[in-house]
């Protein structure tokens, strides 16, 4: 993933890293995607009525939109670190967007977290960011290679 610029970014801003979400974090969506396209097939496979198959239609079109919405919130939901601060860009709905940031000269402490047997195995968790005003001032959910995440932001830091 390239990122080269975005809204808000400073004339003398860099990007250093960009981070999104570990890709399992869809698998709950797909399942949910793939039941609702079985549920609008039923009633043709069962029972094959004249209206089967456009409820068949309507359940893959029902489960389509769902599946594409979730995927476009995933991908809109961006972790940006720059020299100067950390940057994120927080997806929630479909018209729903929130953005946080922290300066880096902010930031007391930054912890990860990796909790349950996939994101054990799958390698991703969370990276909470404590400053100076709050405990948890920002928390990167669900990135891959938690520490990874944390060692960058911690270094740059300690380097501005």
């Amino acid at each position: 993933m390239i990122i080269e610029s975005f809204d808000g970014q400073r004339e003398d801003e860099k990007i250093v890293a960009t981070w999104r979400q570990h890709p399992w974090v869809l698998h709950r969506s797909g399942l949910i995607t793939i039941i609702i396209a079985l549920i609008g097939s039923l009633p043709q496979a069962i029972w094959s009525p004249s209206w089967g198959a456009k409820f068949m239609i309507l359940g893959f079109v029902v489960a389509a939109l769902y599946g594409l919405s979730k995927y476009y919130l995933w991908l809109n939901t961006i972790y940006i670190l720059t020299n100067q601060r950390i940057f994120t860009i927080l997806q929630k709905g479909l018209f729903f967007r929130t953005n946080i940031e922290v300066p880096l000269t902010n930031i007391q402490n930054a912890s990860h977290t990796q909790k349950g047997l996939f994101q054990t195995l799958l390698k991703y968790g969370d990276v909470e960011i404590e400053t100076s005003g709050a405990k948890t001032a920002m928390t990167l959910k669900n990135v891959e290679k938690p520490y990874r995440v944390q060692q960058k932001i911690l270094a740059k830091q300690e380097r501005e």
